[in-house]
């Protein structure tokens, strides 16, 4: 099954298809290295400019973050689940949503336990695209956790980009866990 998607790369965001052969997006993002794109625009960030390509292999550690388009998944696999709403910086990005943990989790502990790709639901990513502030709001977002520079709950669960900070803000645990001081 083919599968539209939004990828978000250092320099661009790629538009494009994806081959489904296992359930999720989620389960094909973390079994694999690379990946095989179809029918790809690829976006700068720099000037917006658009180039098209018939395919494109992709690199996992290329990838800050993959938006899933169309189904979510078999409903059957889904779980009882607890909601975090937290803040993370991912490269040019910056990404707000839920994090869905077992009860009774710590969600940065289990952030950090997750695949290489983690998903957020209920998510806004936040990045420049020549030169202008772009805002998306997205049902799934699934961010490369081996990428993450900073990661927060966010006290506030009414406002996910309070200025859209540049910088990790007072509190944020790296991914060392260190704590960011001002």
């Amino acid at each position: 099954m083919q599968l539209a998607f939004v990828a978000y790369a250092g320099d661009c965001r790629l538009h494009g298809e994806v081959e489904l052969d296992l359930g999720r997006l989620s389960d094909l993002l973390n079994v694999g290295e690379g990946y095989a794109l179809e029918n790809v625009v690829m976006e700068s960030l720099a000037d917006g400019h658009r180039f098209v390509l018939p395919e494109l292999a992709v690199d996992r550690h290329d990838l800050y973050a993959v938006e899933a388009l169309g189904a979510r998944g078999d409903p059957r696999r889904r779980i009882r689940t607890r909601l975090h709403r937290m803040q993370l910086s991912v490269g040019p990005y910056l990404v707000a949503g839920l994090l869905h943990t077992m009860p009774g989790a710590d969600p940065l502990t289990a952030f950090v336990r997750r695949g290489p790709f983690v998903p957020l639901t209920d998510a806004t990513i936040a990045y420049s695209l020549a030169g202008e502030t772009q805002l998306h709001d997205t049902a799934v977002i699934l961010v490369n956790r081996e990428l993450v520079e900073w990661i927060r709950p966010v006290a506030d669960e009414g406002r996910a980009f309070p200025n859209v900070p540049v910088k990790a803000s007072p509190g944020a645990i790296d991914l060392t866990w260190e704590i960011y001081a001002d």
